[in-house]
């Protein structure tokens, strides 16, 4: 099971400084069993967020644009791209001089056709997104960020590469820990820490629900509850970025609200 320290920290207050080896050889200790762990923006350095101030054609390629962006230092950086569906006003994720991306890629000054290039300007793939991550984005061209940010920003709390995963080796008779509450529950024990849990709250919109649907249960010694409730009007759309985050961490794709809310309650309480 994976799970994600950013989420957990829902759950359990513990202490930033407690690093993914700390937090793992207590949990071992424990008897929960940790099979590794992940820091998921170990593999992005010095990649940020860059506002396209001015664009012009490259002198020597009639494909090229020379951009000149803001990256949140003090002058303006000149970065020659081959993309084409942005514009001057967008903000895009910039792998600076000496960046590292997905796959071991370092980015460094060049000249590209005679022009100095100061960087580079990433798409999606370059930073081992899709758009099951960002519905909204490109996947032919520059990842054209939507999110709320500004210049200079470290792009990984931006596209949620700001989070450390921890794999555990969950044994058949510990069921219990098959999800995050129960992986919380474990480490609020083993750190002497308070477990909190929320309480869901459902708003209902009136009417029976017994008029729409009905519920029979054939053996009731075998079940002795169950409940429905009917939800009307669904649109199918994508997650939220922050439930998109959480269950793309615990390795499953985000595919649509539907789909992501089931697998998150799921991840969550253990309940398919």
């Amino acid at each position: 099971m994976k799970l994600s320290r950013k989420w957990l920290s829902e759950f359990v207050d513990l202490d930033p400084a407690i690093s993914d080896r700390q937090y793992a050889e207590a949990m071992t200790l424990s008897g929960s069993k940790v099979e590794g762990t992940q820091d998921l923006g170990a593999q992005i350095q010095n990649v940020v967020v860059g506002k396209i101030i001015e664009m012009t054609r490259h002198p020597d390629s009639d494909h090229m644009w020379v951009c000149r962006v803001d990256a949140g230092g003090p002058r303006l950086l000149q970065i020659v791209t081959g993309a084409q569906n942005q514009k001057v006003g967008d903000y895009v994720p910039v792998a600076l001089d000496n960046a590292l991306l997905p796959g071991g890629k370092t980015i460094n000054t060049a000249m590209s056709r005679g022009v100095l290039s100061e960087g580079m300007l990433c798409s999606l793939k370059e930073l081992d997104l899709t758009r099951h991550d960002f519905p909204y984005a490109c996947e032919d061209g520059l990842f054209v960020l939507e999110e709320s940010c500004a210049p200079g920003d470290d792009i990984r709390p931006i596209i949620g590469r700001d989070d450390h995963v921890v794999e555990f080796e969950i044994t058949p008779n510990r069921s219990d820990c098959l999800s995050m509450i129960g992986m919380a529950r474990e480490t609020a024990v083993t750190f002497g820490k308070a477990l909190r849990l929320h309480e869901p709250v459902v708003k209902g919109s009136g009417g029976n629900a017994a008029d729409l649907v009905s519920v029979r249960i054939d053996n009731p010694e075998l079940c002795l509850r169950y409940t429905a409730r009917m939800v009307k009007n669904v649109k199918i759309a994508p997650s939220p970025k922050w439930m998109r985050e959480r269950i793309a961490a615990s390795g499953i794709r985000p595919i649509n609200n539907i789909v992501d809310i089931t697998n998150y309650v799921m991840l969550e309480y253990g309940q398919p």
